[in-house]
């Protein structure tokens, strides 16, 4: 069987060698090498399009990482800066804060404490609007001139004490509006227009 193939494939060849020689046969064979030949061009031109495409991608890409880390490093030092301005105000406040609460006694006598009635009405709207409800309306048989038992410097420390967090919290937006302009404004410079 082996010899038989052996065989069969000594006559195919001998048939394409004399094929080749017929003028037929050299057409097909100087097309099979034009063909060959364009095939190779073309491929070496593939390879090479496909090697600086890729050596372009990976320029680019390195530029792309070196911006990013610039910015990067640019939007840290803003976030650094915001977040000291802002324990620097903190601190500010609260050194103000203990300062004024030590300076109720000079400003709110205790002589103003015994003249003064704070109602249980002032102190019932008083709270209300510190958690931003209505006020409740008062019972049956309850009086809102009724001494509520507080006095005035202890309406001076709340007030410091709020105005504390009032100002404290302002301090805070302050300086998160600080900040989004900021990396906004750093974002427009490397990126483009920023997003709202």
């Amino acid at each position: 069987m082996i010899a038989a193939a052996g065989i069969a494939l000594k006559e195919w060849g001998l048939a394409l060698w004399s094929f080749a020689k017929s003028p037929l046969g050299r057409r097909v064979a100087v097309a099979l090498a034009v063909a060959l030949a364009l095939w190779g061009i073309h491929h070496a031109g593939y390879s090479a399009g496909v090697k600086h495409e890729q050596a372009q991608y990976a320029k680019a890409l390195a530029k792309a990482e070196k911006k990013a880390a610039e910015t990067k490093k640019k939007s840290d030092a803003i976030t650094a800066k915001v977040s000291t301005d802002l324990a620097t105000a903190n601190a500010r406040i609260a050194t103000l804060s203990t300062q004024l609460k030590s300076e109720i006694p000079r400003y709110v006598t205790p002589q103003a404490d015994r003249r003064c009635i704070v109602s249980t009405g002032y102190v019932e709207l008083r709270n209300a609007a510190g958690v931003g409800r209505p006020a409740v309306p008062e019972g049956a048989g309850r009086s809102l001139d009724a001494d509520s038992g507080l006095v005035l410097s202890d309406l001076a420390e709340n007030d410091i004490t709020n105005a504390t967090a009032f100002n404290s919290a302002v301090a805070e937006i302050k300086a998160w509006r600080d900040w989004y302009t900021r990396q906004a404004d750093l974002w427009k410079q490397n990126y483009g227009a920023s997003t709202p």
